[in-house]
């Protein structure tokens, strides 16, 4: 009922000054969420590299899905917008139009939520450790995204926001040892996630972002109430994405993303490069079906502490493929499927750095732009 009734003030705005006053207010929001809540109010969990990788999956498929929605809609041709300007008969002398001066949203709100299988919920190499189980994991989100019309500085696109993301798990197949009583709800976790970036557009192929954000984990099990801090994630990352449509419903996108990632206990740090590869087919504008390819390599640096990461000089290389489609029926809604397969080797790590694990299910995603 709040993100209504906020909703419904700022669509009344008539004026950039109450835009600028509501713009200041979010942007000071977002940054007492991002400074003021690293401190750790409880010891760190001895899940917290499992749930780690987790998050770093989901935002993986995510970011993939982003881009489908990107290309799936197609880009407008300005020469059939001339075409549609026609002149006025000279005998009708002078004629005065009047319209109101078109504008572009400053805001949004949206929910985002999957359900799928993860074959290896706790990203595991042992077989004891090794058991598949649903998960849910519900994203409602609010931010802000301006669409800068000055010719000077229109290829830039600021945003920032935040984001909660809610992790259930629910059991699927039994558990070899561990969790054999509490199931895998015991591993249900939340995380808090403000960001800000800038997106700058060279040209209708290139783009490249530039982010901050921050990843307060909570958690875990059933019971909110007893949820303690266990982990922060700061990172610092940078992206170059190009993506080129070929004969109108093709497209082919190439995307490279660094990042490093500090962590709250510091007992490590790590910086993370992906290279993806994906194929875009958009029969039209309601569908869109894209093939992916992801190597990733991870750099860890720490020191080793019993019941935390034992980070110390680790390497991970992951490889993951996946395939998605997703089905727009209307401009605020979008449904998808989407199934995946990661393989990860670790130099030092077995748990959490050596698994494959195989995620297939499906989305929906609402948004409201204003």
């Amino acid at each position: 009922m709040l993100v209504v009734k906020c909703a419904y003030v700022v669509f009344g705005l008539q004026n950039v000054k109450k835009h600028l006053k509501h713009c200041l207010l979010a942007f000071f929001t977002w940054a007492v969420l991002f400074f003021g809540t690293g401190k750790i109010f409880g010891q760190a969990n001895p899940s917290a590299a499992a749930i780690s990788s987790q998050t770093q999956q989901d935002q993986q498929l995510r970011s993939q899905l982003k881009q489908t929605e990107e290309t799936a809609q197609p880009k407008e041709d300005p020469q059939a917008r001339l075409l549609l300007a026609k002149p006025l008969s000279p005998d009708m002398g002078e004629v005065k139009i009047l319209g109101d001066e078109p504008t572009q949203p400053w805001f949004f709100v949206a929910v985002d939520t999957q359900a799928f299988y993860n074959s290896n919920v706790l990203y595991a190499a042992s077989i004891d450790n090794t058991f598949g189980a649903w998960q849910i994991i519900t994203t409602p989100e609010i931010g802000f995204a301006p669409t800068i019309q000055d010719e000077t500085y229109q290829m830039l696109s600021p945003r920032a926001g935040f984001r909660y993301q809610f992790f259930t798990y629910a059991q699927a197949e039994p558990p070899k040892s561990v969790y054999a009583t509490t199931g895998p709800s015991a591993l249900n976790f939340d995380v808090m996630n403000p960001y800000a970036s800038l997106d700058w557009r060279v040209d209708d192929d290139l783009s490249f972002n530039f982010s901050v954000q921050a990843s307060i984990y909570e958690g875990s099990g059933r019971d909110r109430s007893a949820y303690t801090n266990f982990l922060d994630e700061y990172p610092l990352a940078w992206q170059a994405n190009w993506s080129h449509v070929i004969e109108e419903i093709h497209s082919l996108s190439l995307t490279a993303r660094a990042s490093y990632v500090w962590a709250n206990p510091s007992n490590f740090s790590r910086t993370d490069n992906n290279l993806t590869v994906s194929w875009g087919i958009v029969p039209n504008r309601e569908l869109s079906l894209q093939f992916y390819a992801t190597a990733r390599l991870a750099k860890y640096t720490g020191i080793q502490e019993p019941g935390q990461f034992d980070n110390y000089d680790r390497l991970d290389i992951q490889q993951t493929y996946g395939a998605s489609v997703t089905w727009t029926p209307v401009e605020y809604v979008s449904l998808r499927g989407f199934i995946s397969w990661t393989k990860s080797d670790s130099t030092q790590v077995q748990e959490t750095g050596t698994f494959e694990a195989l995620n297939a299910g499906t989305g929906l995603n609402l948004i409201y732009r204003f």
